[in-house]
Protein backbone atom coordinates (compact mmCIF):
# COMPACT_ATOMS: atom_id res chain seq x y z
CA UNK A 1 0.00 0.00 0.00
CA UNK A 2 1.04 3.61 -0.60
CA UNK A 3 0.12 6.86 1.16
CA UNK A 4 1.15 10.35 0.10
CA UNK A 5 0.65 13.69 1.86
CA UNK A 6 1.11 16.59 -0.59
CA UNK A 7 4.51 15.88 -2.15
CA UNK A 8 5.71 13.54 0.64
CA UNK A 9 5.34 9.78 0.25
CA UNK A 10 4.83 8.55 3.82
CA UNK A 11 4.35 4.88 2.93
CA UNK A 12 5.86 3.66 -0.33
CA UNK A 13 4.53 0.42 -1.84
CA UNK A 14 4.63 -1.44 1.48
CA UNK A 15 3.79 -5.17 1.37
CA UNK A 16 3.25 -6.91 4.72
CA UNK A 17 1.43 -10.07 5.82
CA UNK A 18 0.62 -10.57 9.52
CA UNK A 19 -0.12 -14.04 10.82
CA UNK A 20 -2.91 -14.80 13.30
CA UNK A 21 -1.67 -14.45 16.88
CA UNK A 22 1.58 -12.78 15.80
CA UNK A 23 3.15 -9.64 17.26
CA UNK A 24 4.66 -7.50 14.52
CA UNK A 25 6.71 -4.48 15.60
CA UNK A 26 7.30 -1.58 13.20
CA UNK A 27 10.57 0.12 14.15
CA UNK A 28 12.11 3.29 12.85
CA UNK A 29 12.75 6.99 13.51
CA UNK A 30 10.16 9.75 13.23
CA UNK A 31 9.03 10.20 9.65
CA UNK A 32 9.79 6.64 8.50
CA UNK A 33 6.08 5.86 7.89
CA UNK A 34 5.41 3.44 10.74
CA UNK A 35 2.55 5.40 12.36
CA UNK A 36 0.97 6.17 8.97
CA UNK A 37 1.02 2.44 8.27
CA UNK A 38 -0.74 1.72 11.57
CA UNK A 39 -3.31 4.48 10.95
CA UNK A 40 -4.17 2.94 7.57
CA UNK A 41 -4.66 -0.47 9.19
CA UNK A 42 -6.93 1.15 11.81
CA UNK A 43 -8.92 3.03 9.16
CA UNK A 44 -7.89 6.55 10.22
CA UNK A 45 -6.20 7.07 6.84
CA UNK A 46 -7.14 5.68 3.44
CA UNK A 47 -4.37 4.27 1.20
CA UNK A 48 -3.82 6.08 -2.09
CA UNK A 49 -2.96 2.75 -3.70
CA UNK A 50 -3.05 -0.90 -2.72
CA UNK A 51 -5.41 -2.75 -0.41
CA UNK A 52 -5.78 -3.97 3.17
CA UNK A 53 -7.33 -7.40 3.67
CA UNK A 54 -8.08 -8.78 7.13
CA UNK A 55 -9.42 -12.30 7.78
CA UNK A 56 -10.57 -12.48 4.16
CA UNK A 57 -12.42 -9.15 4.26
CA UNK A 58 -11.20 -6.21 2.16
CA UNK A 59 -11.00 -3.22 4.49
CA UNK A 60 -9.47 -0.75 2.03
CA UNK A 61 -9.02 -0.73 -1.73
CA UNK A 62 -9.68 1.65 -4.62
CA UNK A 63 -13.32 0.46 -4.57
CA UNK A 64 -13.99 -0.25 -0.89
CA UNK A 65 -13.40 1.27 2.52
CA UNK A 66 -14.57 -0.06 5.88
CA UNK A 67 -14.69 2.69 8.57
CA UNK A 68 -12.66 2.27 11.79
CA UNK A 69 -15.64 1.47 14.01
CA UNK A 70 -16.52 -1.57 11.88
CA UNK A 71 -13.05 -3.12 11.73
CA UNK A 72 -13.16 -4.84 15.14
CA UNK A 73 -9.78 -3.41 16.07
CA UNK A 74 -8.59 -1.40 19.05
CA UNK A 75 -5.88 1.26 19.28
CA UNK A 76 -3.71 2.25 22.24
CA UNK A 77 -2.38 5.76 21.66
CA UNK A 78 0.83 7.42 22.79
CA UNK A 79 -1.16 10.11 24.63
CA UNK A 80 -3.44 7.57 26.48
CA UNK A 81 -6.51 9.56 25.26
CA UNK A 82 -8.48 8.98 28.48
CA UNK A 83 -11.58 11.07 29.20
CA UNK A 84 -10.63 13.21 32.21
CA UNK A 85 -14.24 13.61 33.41
CA UNK A 86 -14.81 9.85 33.51
CA UNK A 87 -13.75 7.35 36.18
CA UNK A 88 -11.52 4.41 35.37
CA UNK A 89 -14.59 2.19 35.23
CA UNK A 90 -16.46 4.49 32.82
CA UNK A 91 -13.40 4.94 30.59
CA UNK A 92 -13.03 1.19 30.22
CA UNK A 93 -16.77 0.56 29.93
CA UNK A 94 -17.26 3.09 27.13
CA UNK A 95 -16.70 0.64 24.27
CA UNK A 96 -18.94 -2.24 25.34
CA UNK A 97 -21.59 0.24 26.55
CA UNK A 98 -21.82 2.00 23.18
CA UNK A 99 -21.96 -1.45 21.56
CA UNK A 100 -25.22 -1.92 23.51
CA UNK A 101 -24.11 -4.82 25.71
CA UNK A 102 -26.31 -5.27 28.78
CA UNK A 103 -25.10 -3.70 32.04
CA UNK A 104 -24.27 -6.99 33.74
CA UNK A 105 -22.13 -8.09 30.79
CA UNK A 106 -20.39 -4.71 30.66
CA UNK A 107 -19.59 -4.85 34.37
CA UNK A 108 -18.30 -8.41 34.15
CA UNK A 109 -16.00 -7.58 31.25
CA UNK A 110 -14.73 -4.33 32.78
CA UNK A 111 -13.86 -5.95 36.11
CA UNK A 112 -12.26 -8.87 34.31
CA UNK A 113 -9.98 -6.68 32.20
CA UNK A 114 -9.09 -4.41 35.13
CA UNK A 115 -7.94 -7.49 37.00
CA UNK A 116 -5.91 -8.50 33.94
CA UNK A 117 -4.04 -5.16 33.95
CA UNK A 118 -3.73 -5.23 37.75
CA UNK A 119 -6.04 -2.27 38.45
CA UNK A 120 -8.65 -3.98 40.61
CA UNK A 121 -9.85 -1.44 43.21
CA UNK A 122 -9.16 1.59 40.98
CA UNK A 123 -12.60 1.64 39.36
CA UNK A 124 -13.73 4.92 40.97
CA UNK A 125 -10.54 6.90 40.45
CA UNK A 126 -10.14 9.54 37.76
CA UNK A 127 -7.19 9.86 35.33
CA UNK A 128 -5.62 12.76 37.24
CA UNK A 129 -5.43 10.54 40.32
CA UNK A 130 -3.32 7.92 38.52
CA UNK A 131 0.37 7.64 37.71
CA UNK A 132 1.51 7.54 34.10
CA UNK A 133 1.90 3.77 34.22
CA UNK A 134 -1.59 3.34 35.68
CA UNK A 135 -3.08 5.61 33.00
CA UNK A 136 -1.43 3.48 30.34
CA UNK A 137 -2.89 0.34 31.95
CA UNK A 138 -6.36 1.95 31.75
CA UNK A 139 -5.79 2.73 28.06
CA UNK A 140 -4.74 -0.88 27.48
CA UNK A 141 -7.78 -2.17 29.41
CA UNK A 142 -10.10 0.05 27.37
CA UNK A 143 -8.67 -1.46 24.18
CA UNK A 144 -8.85 -5.06 25.39
CA UNK A 145 -12.38 -4.90 26.82
CA UNK A 146 -13.82 -4.68 23.30
CA UNK A 147 -12.21 -8.06 22.48
CA UNK A 148 -10.53 -6.81 19.30
CA UNK A 149 -9.45 -9.08 16.49
CA UNK A 150 -6.36 -6.92 16.13
CA UNK A 151 -4.66 -4.74 18.75
CA UNK A 152 -2.75 -1.69 17.47
CA UNK A 153 -0.33 0.21 19.71
CA UNK A 154 1.24 3.51 18.64
CA UNK A 155 4.35 4.24 20.77
CA UNK A 156 2.31 3.53 23.93
CA UNK A 157 5.23 3.69 26.37
CA UNK A 158 7.14 6.71 25.07
CA UNK A 159 5.71 9.09 27.69
CA UNK A 160 6.81 6.94 30.64
CA UNK A 161 10.08 7.14 32.55
CA UNK A 162 12.67 4.38 32.17
CA UNK A 163 11.55 2.24 35.10
CA UNK A 164 7.85 2.40 34.18
CA UNK A 165 8.67 1.72 30.54
CA UNK A 166 10.48 -1.48 31.48
CA UNK A 167 7.62 -2.52 33.77
CA UNK A 168 4.92 -1.87 31.18
CA UNK A 169 6.95 -3.64 28.48
CA UNK A 170 6.70 -6.79 30.56
CA UNK A 171 2.99 -6.22 31.16
CA UNK A 172 2.22 -5.82 27.46
CA UNK A 173 4.07 -9.05 26.68
CA UNK A 174 2.38 -10.94 29.53
CA UNK A 175 -1.10 -9.82 28.46
CA UNK A 176 -0.50 -10.56 24.79
CA UNK A 177 0.68 -14.09 25.56
CA UNK A 178 -2.24 -14.66 27.92
CA UNK A 179 -4.87 -13.52 25.42
CA UNK A 180 -3.08 -14.72 22.26
CA UNK A 181 -4.21 -11.56 20.46
CA UNK A 182 -2.71 -10.44 17.15
CA UNK A 183 -0.78 -7.21 17.69
CA UNK A 184 0.90 -4.49 15.62
CA UNK A 185 3.19 -2.34 17.74
CA UNK A 186 4.84 0.89 16.55
CA UNK A 187 7.97 2.20 18.29
CA UNK A 188 11.30 3.97 17.82
CA UNK A 189 12.75 2.19 20.89
CA UNK A 190 14.96 -0.79 20.02
CA UNK A 191 14.55 -2.40 23.45
CA UNK A 192 10.77 -2.50 23.03
CA UNK A 193 11.11 -3.80 19.49
CA UNK A 194 13.51 -6.61 20.35
CA UNK A 195 11.71 -7.74 23.50
CA UNK A 196 8.12 -7.68 22.19
CA UNK A 197 8.30 -8.73 18.54
CA UNK A 198 7.68 -12.12 17.04
CA UNK A 199 8.62 -10.43 13.78
CA UNK A 200 10.50 -7.16 13.49
CA UNK A 201 9.99 -4.73 10.59
CA UNK A 202 12.60 -1.97 10.28
CA UNK A 203 11.24 0.93 8.22
CA UNK A 204 13.03 3.70 6.36
CA UNK A 205 11.46 6.45 4.24
CA UNK A 206 8.15 4.59 3.94
CA UNK A 207 9.68 1.27 2.92
CA UNK A 208 10.63 -1.94 4.68
CA UNK A 209 14.40 -1.96 5.08
CA UNK A 210 14.55 -5.43 6.67
CA UNK A 211 12.12 -7.90 8.19
CA UNK A 212 12.64 -11.03 10.28
CA UNK A 213 12.86 -12.39 13.80
CA UNK A 214 14.43 -10.01 16.33
CA UNK A 215 17.43 -12.33 16.70
CA UNK A 216 18.03 -12.55 12.95
CA UNK A 217 17.68 -8.83 12.29
CA UNK A 218 19.84 -7.88 15.30
CA UNK A 219 22.63 -10.33 14.54
CA UNK A 220 22.55 -10.10 10.76
CA UNK A 221 21.44 -6.57 9.73
CA UNK A 222 21.32 -5.93 5.99
CA UNK A 223 23.04 -2.57 6.14
CA UNK A 224 24.29 0.15 8.44
CA UNK A 225 20.86 1.77 8.74
CA UNK A 226 19.33 -1.41 10.17
CA UNK A 227 22.35 -2.07 12.41
CA UNK A 228 22.13 1.43 13.95
CA UNK A 229 18.34 1.23 14.30
CA UNK A 230 18.84 -1.63 16.75
CA UNK A 231 21.35 0.04 19.05
CA UNK A 232 25.01 0.94 19.32
CA UNK A 233 27.32 -0.75 16.85
CA UNK A 234 30.68 -0.38 15.15
CA UNK A 235 30.59 -0.06 11.35
CA UNK A 236 34.14 -0.81 10.21
CA UNK A 237 35.91 -1.91 7.00
CA UNK A 238 37.49 -5.32 6.47
CA UNK A 239 39.81 -6.66 3.79
CA UNK A 240 38.28 -9.57 1.88
CA UNK A 241 41.01 -12.19 1.44
CA UNK A 242 38.95 -15.06 0.00
CA UNK A 243 35.36 -16.18 -0.55
CA UNK A 244 34.24 -19.81 -0.46
CA UNK A 245 30.75 -21.23 -0.10
CA UNK A 246 28.74 -19.42 2.54
CA UNK A 247 31.71 -17.86 4.27
CA UNK A 248 34.64 -15.56 3.63
CA UNK A 249 38.12 -15.08 5.01
CA UNK A 250 38.49 -11.42 6.07
CA UNK A 251 41.08 -9.32 7.84
CA UNK A 252 39.82 -6.98 10.55
CA UNK A 253 41.72 -4.08 12.13
CA UNK A 254 44.66 -4.76 9.82
CA UNK A 255 45.75 -7.96 11.52
CA UNK A 256 42.89 -10.07 12.90
CA UNK A 257 41.95 -12.82 10.43
CA UNK A 258 38.46 -14.30 10.73
CA UNK A 259 36.19 -16.68 8.84
CA UNK A 260 32.79 -14.98 8.72
CA UNK A 261 29.33 -16.02 7.57
CA UNK A 262 28.24 -14.60 4.21
CA UNK A 263 25.21 -16.84 3.58
CA UNK A 264 22.89 -13.82 3.50
CA UNK A 265 24.95 -12.48 0.59
CA UNK A 266 24.78 -15.87 -1.18
CA UNK A 267 28.40 -16.43 -0.21
CA UNK A 268 29.85 -13.73 -2.43
CA UNK A 269 31.12 -10.17 -2.15
CA UNK A 270 31.18 -9.83 -5.90
CA UNK A 271 34.41 -8.15 -6.96
CA UNK A 272 34.90 -6.23 -3.71
CA UNK A 273 38.34 -6.30 -2.14
CA UNK A 274 36.91 -4.60 0.95
CA UNK A 275 33.57 -4.66 2.74
CA UNK A 276 31.81 -3.06 5.68
CA UNK A 277 30.82 -5.05 8.74
CA UNK A 278 28.81 -4.37 11.89
CA UNK A 279 30.15 -5.45 15.28
CA UNK A 280 28.17 -4.76 18.45
CA UNK A 281 30.10 -3.26 21.40
CA UNK A 282 29.64 -6.49 23.36
CA UNK A 283 31.09 -8.49 20.44
CA UNK A 284 34.60 -7.14 20.97
CA UNK A 285 36.50 -8.66 23.88
CA UNK A 286 39.33 -6.76 25.56
CA UNK A 287 42.25 -7.70 27.80
CA UNK A 288 45.81 -6.92 28.69
CA UNK A 289 48.21 -6.58 25.73
CA UNK A 290 48.82 -9.93 24.07
CA UNK A 291 51.14 -10.89 21.21
CA UNK A 292 49.40 -11.31 17.86
CA UNK A 293 46.34 -9.27 18.83
CA UNK A 294 45.46 -5.75 17.66
CA UNK A 295 46.18 -3.13 20.31
CA UNK A 296 44.08 -0.10 21.16
CA UNK A 297 44.18 2.78 23.64
CA UNK A 298 41.26 3.58 25.93
CA UNK A 299 40.11 7.18 25.39
CA UNK A 300 36.89 7.07 27.41
CA UNK A 301 35.40 4.82 30.10
CA UNK A 302 31.83 5.24 31.36
CA UNK A 303 30.87 3.09 34.36
CA UNK A 304 27.28 1.74 34.46
CA UNK A 305 27.52 -0.73 37.34
CA UNK A 306 27.64 -4.20 35.80
CA UNK A 307 29.26 -2.93 32.60
CA UNK A 308 31.65 -0.23 31.40
CA UNK A 309 31.25 1.41 28.01
CA UNK A 310 34.59 2.21 26.42
CA UNK A 311 35.73 4.25 23.47
CA UNK A 312 39.10 3.09 22.14
CA UNK A 313 41.44 4.29 19.41
CA UNK A 314 43.03 1.75 17.11
CA UNK A 315 45.71 2.94 14.65
CA UNK A 316 44.37 0.72 11.86
CA UNK A 317 40.69 1.70 12.33
CA UNK A 318 39.36 4.94 10.82
CA UNK A 319 36.84 5.53 13.63
CA UNK A 320 36.92 5.09 17.43
CA UNK A 321 35.51 1.75 18.55
CA UNK A 322 32.68 1.36 21.06
CA UNK A 323 33.21 -1.60 23.41
CA UNK A 324 31.15 -2.94 26.33
CA UNK A 325 33.21 -4.62 29.03
CA UNK A 326 32.71 -6.02 32.50
CA UNK A 327 32.31 -3.54 35.36
CA UNK A 328 34.19 -5.81 37.75
CA UNK A 329 37.69 -4.72 36.70
CA UNK A 330 37.36 -1.52 34.65
CA UNK A 331 40.18 -0.06 32.60
CA UNK A 332 41.08 3.62 32.58
CA UNK A 333 41.65 6.17 29.82
CA UNK A 334 45.22 5.80 28.59
CA UNK A 335 45.37 2.03 29.17
CA UNK A 336 46.59 -0.12 26.28
CA UNK A 337 44.50 -3.22 25.56
CA UNK A 338 44.43 -6.09 23.11
CA UNK A 339 41.25 -6.78 21.11
CA UNK A 340 39.63 -9.98 19.92
CA UNK A 341 36.41 -10.61 18.01
CA UNK A 342 34.42 -13.83 17.69
CA UNK A 343 33.53 -14.61 14.05
CA UNK A 344 29.80 -14.86 14.82
CA UNK A 345 29.87 -11.30 16.20
CA UNK A 346 30.68 -9.96 12.71
CA UNK A 347 27.74 -9.12 10.41
CA UNK A 348 28.68 -8.40 6.80
CA UNK A 349 26.69 -5.47 5.37
CA UNK A 350 25.36 -4.74 1.90
CA UNK A 351 26.76 -1.21 2.13
CA UNK A 352 29.71 -0.40 -0.10
CA UNK A 353 32.68 1.57 1.18
CA UNK A 354 32.44 5.29 0.35
CA UNK A 355 34.51 6.15 -2.69
CA UNK A 356 37.26 8.78 -2.41
CA UNK A 357 36.21 12.20 -3.69
CA UNK A 358 37.50 13.12 -7.15
CA UNK A 359 36.47 16.77 -6.79
CA UNK A 360 39.16 19.05 -8.16
CA UNK A 361 40.97 16.23 -9.97
CA UNK A 362 41.37 16.80 -13.69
Amino acid sequence: MTKTFADVTAVDDLDLTIEDGETVVLLGPSGCGKTTCLRMIAGFERPDAGEIVFAGETLASPKAFVPPEKRHMAVVFQSYALWPHMSVYDNVAFGPTTAKNDRAEVRRRVLEVLELVQLTGYEDRYPHQLSGGQQQRVALARALVTRPRLLLLDEPLSNLDTRLREEMRGEVKRIRQLLDVTMVYVTHDQAEALSLADRLVVMNAGRIEQMGTPTAVYRRPRNGYVARALGATNIVPVDVLACHGASAHVRLFGGLDLEVDTSRLNGSFGDRAQALVSIRPAGISIGLPEAGRPRATVTEAMFFGDVVQYAVDLPTCPVPLKITGSGAHPYRPGDTLSLDVAPDAVAVLDDHLPQPSTEGIA
